[in-house]
């Protein structure tokens, strides 16, 4: 069955595309079967992955540009040009089988979840189809065999991003996240896109291949070049300083979208392109040390922001956004193997815990933890489920993220002992952000005013099942790193034990300090009067960017609109077309229907031929000259 799914590779890209319209299509017909149609798409991708997974096997002696032997590939020819043709293609190897089931198990749990949530919502066939075609696009971008079909899927999965962050297009607030989200999505894409321009002028093709077996003959400067310029588009994608200002905004999507895109997915392609092109950065320390710079410290800022948001999907938000950190930390660090783990086991306990949320939302009716408390006892699978998914990104012990985090910080340390620091100061702020958000959720009295409860099987069997992975796919580190053509390294005491004493007093703390749930909110707004506020407001960031970068943008705009537009570029357009009336006008006098003056007219005409016809005028010029005294 596996040969079967891998040597069809190319059917399973183009299935959710199909499906997409087919869903639409389904809705006409059948509400209930919506949700039926769109889940092949999924279902098709985690069947690729796993088939994969179980296909790859042993690296030892393997020679090639991939981490590991591919198990399925191909191309095809898509663009000619004069001198060459440009190539798409696929390419299946460890990394690619692991995005592939991340990939195709949090689509999958997403969309029947969704099934529940988005029951009574007048757009449920447009959301199914345009889940189906992210997790096309999403295929696409991870089983691309180079940068082109990379940058294919990288823009595909942007404009389903917008599309699903602006579905319900009616409320402003979504509707500016969702352009919000575009247009600084954009600003890392610029950073991409001239990093493969770079790449084309410099190798020629843009297979990983060629681009991989051109690295040795490549300048240290070009390599550094290039890397960085995929970093900036990497940055921008997995929402690191300064181009995270749009992951809060994206809250504004359906919950599920959430835990799909901007949790588990989209956000994390980043990572999985840094990865990807590992053979680029392993090239260049410098390129390195600006990705460590950059991750440690998103890690750390995201962190101390995620402390005081009352918000439950904006604590997720940032948490997302400072673990993409700690990712690329590791990446910076060299130790690319802890950071994709990492991302594989934080996909599911961050998915679990925006769906968790997302049932906590559906069952309340709100999203502030201030007019939340006492859940565990309305809705004990949430619940339940929840916990597991704070233990395994607290970093407790024997829970996923605990492994995942503690090969980063200890890859981390290694290579920068001041960055190493950041992480595990990082890792005690989550661990108490978490439990603080737990503390309020689902503990104490309930402060609100809805009749809580929770969901139907839809939206609690997603949450079960995700649970799994995020109590132990921890376990499956030394799988993943074969999977990567590596070694799996044994847990290093140290940092085990260093890890362990932070995630405990963390949880503890924040434990005891929330014990009064909402009340404490208050104490600690009382308390650090400045500071929280502050935090709450993400450092003031979003309005820092709106006066140094917004404002003068929109007012030179509005200059150049003005005085060039309208000023030289207007005039000129206008005053040909005046030009062109003018002359239209003019010869439309001598037509207002008199036919002997048109008979006059063309009498005329042909007379003018026949004189330039017959005549010789150079003799007759001559002839002109002599008469006046001139020749």
């Amino acid at each position: 069955m596996a040969d079967v799914i891998l040597d069809n590779i190319g059917l399973v890209v183009a299935l959710p595309f199909i499906i997409a319209p087919l869903v639409w299509l389904a809705g006409r017909i059948s509400r209930a079967l919506v949700p039926v149609v769109a889940l092949l798409a999924p279902l098709s991708v985690l069947a690729a992955g796993v088939s994969a997974v179980l296909k790859t096997g042993s690296f030892e002696g393997y020679t090639g540009v991939y981490l590991t032997p591919p198990v399925a590939e191909g191309s095809f020819r898509w663009l000619l040009g004069t001198e060459q043709a440009i190539t798409m293609g696929w390419t299946i190897d460890g990394l690619t089988a692991i995005m592939l089931v991340v990939v195709g198990l949090v689509a999958s749990m997403v969309v029947i979840f969704s099934i529940g949530y988005m029951a009574e919502d007048s757009g449920y066939s447009r959301y199914f189809a345009l889940l189906a075609l992210f997790t096309g696009s999403m295929t696409v971008l991870v089983v691309a065999d180079g940068l082109v079909g990379l940058f294919v899927g990288w823009e595909l999965v942007g404009a389903c991003s917008y599309l699903l962050i602006g579905f319900w297009y009616t409320k402003p607030a979504a509707a500016a996240a969702a352009i919000k989200a575009f247009i600084t999505t954009r600003v890392g894409d610029v950073g991409l896109l001239l990093g493969i321009g770079v790449l084309w002028q410099t190798v020629g093709r843009l297979s990983y291949t060629d681009v991989f077996a051109a690295v040795e003959s490549m300048s240290p400067a070009m390599i550094t070049l290039v890397a960085l310029l995929l970093f900036v588009g990497a940055m921008g994608k997995s929402a690191q300083f300064p181009l995270h200002i749009w992951l809060p905004e994206a809250m504004e999507g359906p919950t599920p979208v959430s835990a799909l895109i901007h949790a588990a997915t989209m956000v994390a392609a980043g990572v999985f392109l840094v990865a990807r092109v590992w053979p680029l950065f392993e090239a260049s320390a410098d390129a390195r040390l600006v990705v460590l710079i950059v991750g440690a410290f998103t890690a750390l800022a995201a962190a101390t922001i995620a402390l005081a948001q009352t918000d439950i999907k904006k604590v997720l938000a940032y948490s997302t956004i400072s673990q993409l950190g700690f990712m690329f930390a590791a990446l910076g660090a060299g130790a690319w193997v802890a950071a994709v783990f990492h991302l594989a086991t934080h996909a599911g306990f961050k998915a679990l815990l925006f769906l968790g949320s997302g049932s906590v939302i559906h069952g309340t009716g709100t999203q502030d933890m201030r007019e939340m408390g006492g859940l565990r006892k309305q809705m004990p699978v949430t619940a339940g489920t929840w916990i597991v998914g704070s233990l395994a990104l607290a970093g407790v012990p024997l829970f996923s993220g605990f492994f995942s985090k503690d090969e980063i910080i200890h890859g981390v340390l290694v290579a920068s002992p001041i960055a190493g620091a950041a992480l595990v100061f990082a890792s005690l702020l989550t661990a108490f952000y978490i439990a603080r958000a737990t503390r309020m959720t689902f503990f104490g009295e309930y402060r609100g005013t809805h009749h809580p409860h929770e969901g139907g099987w839809s939206m609690k069997l997603p949450l079960l099942v995700l649970a799994v992975p995020a109590a132990f796919a921890g376990f499956a580190g030394e799988r993943i790193a074969e999977l990567l053509g590596e070694h799996a390294e044994a847990l290093d005491p140290t940092t085990a034990a260093i890890s362990i004493a932070v995630a405990l007093a963390g949880v503890a703390l924040g434990w005891y300090v929330y014990r009064d749930g909402a009340v404490a909110e208050s104490d600690m707004e009382a308390r650090f009067p400045r500071m929280w506020p502050t935090l709450r407001a993400a450092y003031r960031f979003d309005p820092a960017v709106t006066a140094v970068v917004v404002r003068p943008t929109l007012a030179a705009s509005s200059w150049l609109y003005e005085s060039i537009d309208r000023g030289v570029i207007d005039p000129l357009a206008e005053g040909v077309g005046g030009i062109a009336r003018r002359v239209g006008s003019g010869v439309a006098r001598v037509q207002y229907g008199d036919a002997q003056w048109y008979v006059s007219l063309i009498g005329a005409g042909v007379v003018l031929v026949l004189a330039i016809a017959v005549v010789d005028w150079a003799t007759l010029w001559q002839r002109i000259l002599t008469i006046v005294g001139v020749g």
